[in-house]
């Protein structure tokens, strides 16, 4: 812990040099998780290293600090850790199948790589080596889609640019492809890849699996993103992907399976208490159930729906339809 100042010091460096816009006193307490007279010393001593800081009135006039990145060239490096840790993420992306997504970190990891200098990357590459080799990628079961060369390219444009896009999609049980003119707001990402969007001229929100989207054209002209359109807030509309109607969810752990179940975030708006007999209680508001369904069969016993009553009777169904399955199955061989 004797370092952990100079530490302070230099990732408070690093943040003010990897800002165009500059961090309030605030903004760097919460990226060092200190308080705000903490964050005032660590700016004050990182000033006068640095006579190179600028500071100014931002539009609220509130006073912004930043560094210029040349001012550490030479000063700090890369860590072989973060290196390692973009490696070992491009590895997990492309076994998943998401080529495109692993070629861009791997893109990252020889940039930061070309940015050390010989002696400081001949000293790490050795460990970032041994940590590629002690990290590995446990195997766990999910959909590995294959998504056509160039397609994602032309998406993150296309939404970059606010570009109107043709996309040709082929749509389950369909002979020919759909030919849609689409308005791209975003793509979300877990299990299968999602764009986001609407056709043209009609105003409701899509989801296209990535993987069924054959080919992207960006057209000459655009579409006037909505302002108040959040991916995030989309996203936790649904307990996964699929949207529908929001609702109430309150789930009883058992006690034997509460201290597990603490451990996992079931969506982001959730809350959890503590029941007298030591069960978890979660409480959360999404849709999805189906995808719910899914998720809680895995819990077994452990887990009770009390709410709302459309989840329990499509897990209790769910429940009853495997067994049965399974079963007769095994009856008939």
């Amino acid at each position: 812990m004797r370092y952990a100042p100079a530490e302070r010091l230099l990732s408070l460096a690093r943040h003010l040099a990897a800002t165009r816009t500059g961090l309030t006193l605030d903004e760097m307490a919460a990226e060092l998780a200190v308080g705000r007279r903490t964050a005032e010393r660590l700016r004050d001593s990182l000033a006068s290293v640095f006579p190179q800081m600028e500071s100014w009135d931002d539009a609220q006039r509130v006073r912004r600090w930043r560094l210029p990145g040349s001012a550490l060239v030479g000063v700090i490096e890369p860590r072989a850790e973060a290196v390692a840790a973009i490696e070992t993420a491009a590895r997990e992306i492309a076994g998943r199948g998401e080529a495109e997504r692993a070629g861009l970190l791997r893109e990252a990891a020889v940039t930061l790589r070309a940015l050390m200098r010989p002696g400081a990357l001949r000293r790490a590459e050795p460990d970032i080596a041994a940590l590629m080799e002690a990290e590995g990628i446990a195997m766990r079961p999910g959909p590995r889609p294959v998504i056509a060369a160039g397609v994602l390219g032309s998406l993150r444009r296309a939404i970059l640019g606010m570009q109107l896009v043709v996309m040709r999609y082929a749509a389950p049980g369909a002979e020919e492809p759909a030919i849609r003119i689409l308005c791209c707001y975003g793509i979300l990402y877990g299990g299968r890849g999602w764009l986001v969007g609407h056709v043209e001229n009609r105003p409701d929100l899509r989801l296209w699996r990535l993987d069924r989207i054959i080919s992207v054209d960006l057209l000459d002209r655009g579409f006037q993103r909505r302002e108040e359109f959040s991916l995030a807030g989309y996203a936790a509309q649904s307990f996964g992907v699929f949207q529908e109607e929001p609702a109430d969810v309150v789930l009883r752990f058992a006690p034997q399976a509460a201290a597990d179940a603490a451990g996992w975030v079931f969506h982001p708006s959730q809350s959890t208490t503590v029941a007298p007999d030591g069960a978890l209680i979660v409480r959360f508001r999404a849709g999805g159930l189906l995808e719910m369904c899914w998720h809680l069969f895995t819990w077994g016993p452990a887990v009770t729906v009390e709410q709302p009553v459309a989840l329990r009777m499509r897990l209790a169904a769910l429940a009853e339809a495997a067994p049965a399955h399974h079963l007769g199955t095994l009856l008939a061989g």
